[in-house]
């Protein structure tokens, strides 16, 4: 299908398409940008409206899940954008003006365009004022005061003796990184990444470093043992520095797991699958949300 009509296209297609239109990186064409950008929450819609958005050559895969749009796309966004542009109109009002003053009346009936203009902020302020009132606080709300301020004093203090990579309650210690000279304990421990649980709102975020392997064995760095979906060794993560960017990129591989593992609902298959911020990530029945810590 060449050159579809406005009215071809789906809701889904037509909020892409705009939300393209107005993107300036490749990341903010990134298909999980664009699903959250434009709301998309059921999967198969939104991968229905990607399919159909390429059968009719508006936008082309340009690899590693990010779209670019098309000269035809480019149109039909522009086509969308003038289409649902609001046109301005002008209000005619009949005023009618009785009995101004004493027992004589008077009416005066016209017709008029209507133009706002905002008031001055100085008036508004001034009017606003209420009279001036000293009141005293009762003394229950002078003890609350003062309790919210001893909290905020502690917010300048550094608590001691905060929690380590080793301790979270989901790890089981530091990755191994093996070199010429044997396995040694990975040293590299800088947080760029975590997995926030999407089922358990409450549940801590579990950070991630290189070489991190995730399952139910006690032999992984990171155990989930809820889920008897998952593999004893089901994944495992690995940061590496872009070339281009020269920011740390997080990347998943399956590790022959029982029940597989996606990212955003595309299996992991052969080789290591780069993950972004906000991707979800399956494994077993658990899901995880990528979470990258922009520093």
């Amino acid at each position: 299908m060449l050159n579809p009509s406005v009215s071809t296209l789906s809701k889904e297609c037509e909020l892409i398409l705009t939300y393209m239109a107005g993107t300036k990186t490749a990341m903010a064409r990134h298909k999980r940008n664009i699903q959250d950008a434009c709301q998309l929450t059921d999967g198969r819609r939104a991968n229905r409206a990607f399919a159909d958005l390429m059968d009719a050559g508006l936008i082309v895969d340009a690899g590693e899940a990010i779209y670019d749009l098309t000269q035809n796309g480019i149109a039909m966004a522009q086509q969308l954008e003038k289409d649902n542009a609001t046109p301005q109109s002008v209000t005619n009002i009949n005023n009618t003006f009785e009995k101004i003053e004493g027992n004589s009346t008077v009416k005066v009936v016209g017709t008029m365009d209507i133009y706002t203009t905002p008031p001055s902020y100085k008036d508004m302020v001034e009017a606003s004022k209420p009279a001036t009132v000293k009141l005293t606080p009762p003394r229950s709300q002078t003890r609350i005061e003062k309790e919210e301020t001893d909290i905020e004093r502690t917010l300048d203090q550094i608590a001691p003796g905060l929690p380590t990579l080793k301790e979270h309650p989901l790890r089981n210690g530091l990755p191994e990184l093996r070199s010429s000279k044997g396995v040694k304990p990975g040293r590299n421990t800088t947080i760029r990444f975590m997995l926030a649980l999407d089922t358990q709102k409450d549940a801590l975020p579990i950070p991630i470093v290189s070489g991190d392997t995730l399952g139910r064995s006690k032999r992984g760095t990171i155990m989930l043992r809820h889920d008897e979906f998952i593999s004893n060794r089901h994944c495992r993560f690995e940061v590496l520095r872009d070339k281009v960017t020269h920011r740390p990129t997080l990347f998943v591989e399956d590790l022959g797991s029982r029940n597989g593992t996606s990212v955003d609902d595309l299996e992991v298959l052969d080789g290591k699958v780069q993950l972004y911020h906000g991707s979800r990530l399956r494994v077993g029945n658990t899901v995880l949300i990528v979470v990258e810590i922009p520093y």
